[in-house]
């Protein structure tokens, strides 16, 4: 197994294929023998298709002969979609949900269908159902989730980029958590047609990749815009910065990782300015959004709560049956706070190019430990106000579990926040600090 060719960037591996050193037929029977010899302790994939093969799409792009995998609440045609849960019953998808079509037009080939979180209701990837996913970094701890397996997969090398959903940053998460890049577009850039939903207000479908570069190319295929004509043009460098990341609660080493991290972009050129992120904000914005993904998810699984009960894992059967029981008025109250919330992102953000926070407050921890409550306060912000988010690797200590620094732009801008993220991915980068390896 030739592990350096698996940790490439797709867009890397991409180019090997283009300059005829590497044949896709090779890349994809690496990869398949990397899910064989790797899944059993990771559990990142719950199907994988043992034919894929390489096919000529007729449309040449910058991924084309690579690979990706979708996290299984995406319609692939030929699998079911379970969206984590058995008792869905599932039948074979007759079509692949648009997402899905368009990377493979472009060239790229399906490896399988990912681990996730039940119903995508939950940021751990623990899972009744079909096993716990493990994160590649350190196989006793959580990747995050929902969308762990899509994290974990790219972690280990395991495809060359994965799909995700994000409802309040069910991608940024994992992403941090295990030391990818993971990239929420701006709400509606990408269809979810063929996507189960939990929250349509909120959900939005996301790459997590090696690289910046990757996401870009994905994004220009999955959004049918089209390559930006260029990248690292003048703008793009003054940000805000939250100047209280352990006031909101980031754990020290994330506000270790994070100032350092903050100094490195200031040395490379980007100006940052400091604002104070109310924690109590915070808070309020992910309950609230749980509450409103709760009540929508209870509805979607009407008639398997209806007949089936007895399948849906406890964890999951709370979270509905709360929400059943609440009041109009406090979703009213929750859909209110979502909206102010999106409300003062988009103020906070309109005189700069966009805001940088933490990821999570914390690192990955033990899947049999304590759960935190507070890993999606830093990333719900961004689905409240539609605006497109990305999370980066910080640069940790060896032997230090990974560190996120995310970067939230304005909404209608995800393509000039690609091209500011390329630009920190740059200055980040820093000979002999990294976490550990998968």
């Amino acid at each position: 197994m030739n592990a350096g060719l698996l940790m490439e960037s797709a867009s890397a591996q991409a180019r090997l294929i283009a300059s005829q050193a590497l044949l896709p037929a090779n890349l994809l029977r690496e990869q398949l023998e990397a899910i064989a010899k790797e899944n059993p302790r990771l559990n990142a994939f719950v199907d994988v298709i043992a034919t894929a093969a390489p096919s000529d799409s007729g449309r040449p792009s910058p991924l084309a002969g690579t690979t990706f995998a979708v996290k299984d609440n995406m319609d692939v045609r030929g699998l079911p979609s379970h969206s984590g849960l058995r008792a869905l019953h599932a039948q074979a998808c007759t079509e692949d949900a648009p997402v899905v079509a368009r990377l493979k037009a472009a060239g790229l080939v399906c490896l399988g269908k990912l681990n996730m979180h039940a119903m995508a209701l939950g940021a751990t990837n623990h899972n009744a159902d079909f096993g716990n996913c493990y994160n590649p970094h350190r196989p006793t701890h959580t990747p995050g989730g929902s969308s762990g397996g899509s994290g974990a997969a790219v972690a280990a090398g395991l495809c060359g980029v994965a799909l995700g959903t994000d409802t309040m940053g069910s991608v940024r998460v994992p992403a941090s958590y295990c030391g990818v890049v993971g990239f929420k577009p701006g709400f509606d850039e990408l269809p979810v047609d063929g996507v189960m939903p939990l929250c349509r207000l909120l959900d939005h479908v996301g790459v997590l990749a090696r690289s910046v570069e990757d996401v870009i190319h994905a994004f220009a295929i999955l959004s049918e815009h089209g390559q930006p004509a260029a990248l690292h043009a003048n703008g793009g460098r003054v940000f805000a910065f939250a100047a209280n990341a352990a006031e909101m609660g980031a754990d020290p080493e994330v506000v270790a990782a994070y100032e350092g991290g903050l100094e490195q972009l200031r040395r490379a050129g980007f100006e940052l300015r400091p604002v104070q992120v109310p924690g109590n904000l915070l808070t309020r914005v992910r309950r609230a959004g749980l509450l409103l993904s709760e009540a929508e998810l209870h509805n979607t699984l009407a008639p398997v709560l209806a007949h089936r009960r007895a399948e849906v894992p406890e964890d999951l059967l709370a979270m509905v049956d709360y929400a059943a029981a609440r009041s109009a008025t406090d979703l009213a109250r929750s859909l209110t706070i979502a909206v102010q919330a999106g409300q003062w992102l988009t103020r906070t953000i309109a005189p700069f190019d966009g805001l940088l926070l933490p990821t999570t407050p914390q690192t990955a921890f033990p899947m049999d430990g304590p759960v935190p409550s507070n890993q999606a306060d830093f990333t719900a912000l961004a689905n409240m106000s539609g605006a497109p988010a990305i999370s980066l690797p910080l640069p940790v200590a060896a032997g230090r579990l990974p560190v996120g620094l995310q970067m939230i732009g304005r909404r209608g801008a995800d393509f000039e926040l690609l091209d500011a993220a390329l630009r920190a991915e740059d200055a980040l980068r820093e000979p002999g600090a990294s976490s550990d390896q998968a």
